[in-house]
C-alpha cells in the first residue's frame, strides 16, 4: 500500500489535459475546465475564476475585493451593514438658538452636529448629505418652533442640490408648533441633500419666529434604502 502519491497533475482517464487539477510547487492548487484556471487555492485565498452557483453559502461576512466588510451575519440570521450610509443632524444647543421673519421665505437649518454618520456622508461644515453613490434614499427631517398666531402655518423643504424635492405646510394656530416632511427619492452620486424651512404669517410677514434647536425637535435623517 502507498501512503503517499506524489503527482504534478490529475486529470480523467482519457489522458485528457485540458480539465483536471494541477499541483503547484508553490502550494497552490489549481482546477481547470477547457485548459483555463476555474478555481485557485493557495494558504491565503480561493478564487473561483467565474460564477459561483451553490445552494447554501455559509459565511459570517461578505468583504469587497479591497477588504472593507459589505455585509455581516450572526448566528439568528441577523444581517447588518456597517458601512452602509445613514445619519441623524441636528443642532450642538439645547435652546432657541436659531430666528427668522415669519415671511415664508425658505432658510437653510444650519445642522452642525450628528447623532450618528455611518460613512462620514453628512458634512457638519456645509450641512450636506452628499450621497456617495447612486441609489433610492429616505430622508425626514422637522423643526419645532415656540410662534403661534391665528394665521401661522409652519413649512419644511427637503431640497437635493439646492431645488426643493418635497414641502409640507402645517397650521401652527395658537400653540406652538412643528413642521416635518419626509422624502423618498432615486439619486445620483454626489447629489447633495439639505432642510430648509419657514414660517409664515399672513397677519403679521415681518414678525420673528424662534427654533428650538434640540436634538428631538430640529433635526434632518436619511439612509440609503439600496
Amino acid at each position: 500500500m502507498t501512503s503517499t502519491i506524489h503527482a504534478d497533475k490529475i486529470m480523467n482517464s482519457s489522458g485528457d489535459q485540458d480539465s483536471g487539477v494541477d499541483l503547484l510547487v508553490n502550494d497552490q492548487v489549481k482546477l481547470k475546465t477547457a485548459n483555463t484556471d476555474r478555481v485557485t487555492v493557495t494558504d491565503a485565498t480561493t478564487t473561483v475564476a467565474n460564477d459561483l452557483a451553490a445552494p447554501t453559502i455559509k459565511t459570517a461576512t461578505l468583504k469587497h475585493t479591497g477588504g472593507t466588510t459589505g455585509l455581516a451575519i450572526n448566528t439568528n440570521g441577523i444581517v447588518t451593514k456597517a458601512a452602509h450610509p445613514a445619519f441623524m443632524a441636528y443642532y450642538n444647543n439645547d435652546s432657541y438658538c436659531w430666528s427668522d421673519t415669519t415671511d415664508g421665505n425658505f432658510s437653510l437649518q444650519t445642522l452642525n452636529v450628528t447623532r450618528f454618520n455611518r460613512g462620514n456622508h453628512y458634512n457638519t461644515t456645509n450641512h450636506r448629505f452628499i450621497a456617495p453613490v447612486a441609489g433610492i434614499y429616505q430622508f425626514y427631517g422637522q423643526f419645532f418652533t415656540n410662534y403661534s398666531s391665528n394665521y401661522a402655518r409652519c413649512g419644511v423643504q427637503i431640497r437635493v442640490n439646492g431645488s426643493a424635492k418635497t414641502e409640507t405646510w402645517i397650521p401652527n394656530w395658537e400653540v406652538p408648533g412643528s413642521g416635518t416632511s419626509s422624502l423618498t427619492i432615486e439619486l445620483a452620486a454626489n447629489d447633495y441633500v439639505q432642510l430648509y424651512t419657514a414660517l409664515y404669517d399672513g397677519n403679521a410677514t415681518s414678525n420673528t419666529y424662534n427654533v428650538y434647536c434640540g436634538a428631538t425637535l430640529t433635526y434632518l435623517s436619511g439612509h440609503l434604502v439600496g
